[in-house]
């Protein structure tokens, strides 16, 4: 049985709420999970993170520390682990659970130890279209046994319209809860002077005019049709590219854009904790992807009052309005974004009309309070149930 918790802080009969993930990388899934720990009601919940690999070091990891919050490193490498999934199953006797919450790999390791200890409430979230969520290894088979034969009643959470609609059609899961992501959108609200401040430290004039892409150099972003675009756009003040993130991809990009003479006009930044001053030094946020979810690094933009270019894949749809929040254009079409940036650039007064509706779109529909009480009477309904 699971049990509820007594703590120091003097909150009773609260259900202990497991997070796992596979760790706390800058990236939008992780993200969410610190988003969640942050707001969850702590006089409800008793919530604990545990990482399926070692500690990165990063600024997510020490958000989950501040808020005191267990935290726990499994130590997973590259190969599935029994070790991993035997410290795993020692916090499962440890906590008992009512609630557990997993995201990307963590399901394959969390799945039967939800079955064993019969856990209350079981939910996992998929932060991509199905198809592109299936993974490697055993991850197919359990996602199978979970999902399309409802074998140990995980529930799967689609954090879009087009996330649910590739869930019933690849696994045949009628009717998956909706709840779309969500930001702290108080974090990102523009400030004149934070905007000075970034560009005078970092080197940009005053009149430059600044994109900005936030991601992984990782296929699905598609940085290298980002580049070509871009080398296509033309100004008469200075312009540039910022691109914020790491990943396996970032010397390719590199060499194409010294091929392309453009070094001093696309700035490689790495993995950053400050993205909301980034984005309030900016003026257009571009995503080039070929296939997304529901990326937070959209939402974010938005929140700081930027207008959005981005390819229409995913969930971007149902996040940007096209003509009055950003522009949408067809994926893999070099020249369709190149054009939209290039509208962007040629027209300040359009694209600070367009950042300032993407604000109070962002505020109205985006907090994390709404993702937070969707997910809270989520857990609820299904401690109900059980």
């Amino acid at each position: 049985m699971s049990r509820d918790i007594a703590s120091a802080d003097g909150f009773v009969n609260r259900h202990s709420l497991f997070q796992i993930i596979t760790s706390l990388v800058p990236a939008g899934a992780e993200r969410l999970v610190v988003h969640l720990l942050e707001h969850v009601d702590r006089e409800r919940f008793a919530p604990v993170c545990i990482c399926l690999r070692n500690p990165v070091g990063s600024h997510l990891e020490a958000r989950v520390q501040q808020l005191g919050i267990p935290l726990y490193f499994l130590g997973k490498g590259d190969k599935m682990s029994l070790k991993v999934l035997s410290r795993l199953d020692a916090l499962f006797l440890q906590y008992r659970p009512a609630v557990v919450h997993t995201h990307l790999l963590a399901l394959n390791y969390a799945y039967p130890l939800m079955i064993r200890y019969r856990t209350p409430a079981r939910v996992y979230t998929v932060h991509s279209l199905a198809e592109k969520d299936v993974g490697l290894r055993t991850a197919p088979m359990v996602r199978a046994l979970a999902f399309r034969y409802r074998v140990g009643r995980v529930v799967p959470v689609a954090i879009a319209e087009e996330v649910r609609v590739s869930i019933q059609k690849v696994y045949g899961y009628t009717n998956p809860p909706l709840i779309p992501n969500g930001i702290p959108t108080d974090e990102y609200a523009p400030d004149p002077d934070k905007r000075t401040q970034w560009r005078q430290a970092h080197g940009i004039e005053p009149h430059a005019t600044v994109l900005v892409h936030i991601g992984r150099f990782a296929p699905p972003k598609n940085h290298a049709l980002l580049i070509e675009a871009f080398a296509q756009v033309r100004a008469d003040a200075p312009l540039y590219l910022l691109l914020v993130g790491g990943g396996e991809l970032e010397n390719a990009v590199r060499e194409q854009v010294a091929g392309l003479g453009l070094q001093g006009r696309v700035r490689f930044l790495g993995v950053r904790a400050d993205v909301a001053d980034i984005l309030r030094a900016s003026d257009v946020f571009v995503l080039s992807s070929r296939w997304e979810g529901n990326p937070m690094s959209v939402m974010e933009a938005m929140a700081a009052g930027l207008p959005v270019v981005s390819s229409a894949v995913g969930g971007v749809p149902e996040l940007v309005q096209e003509g009055a929040t950003g522009r949408l254009v067809p994926s893999e079409d070099t020249g369709a974004l190149a054009c939209a940036l290039q509208a962007l650039v040629d027209d300040p007064a359009r694209r600070q009309a367009m950042g300032a509706a993407a604000r109070q779109h962002a505020i109205a529909h985006f907090d994390i309070r709404h993702t937070v009480r969707g997910y809270e009477q989520l857990y609820e309904s299904l401690l109900r149930r059980k």
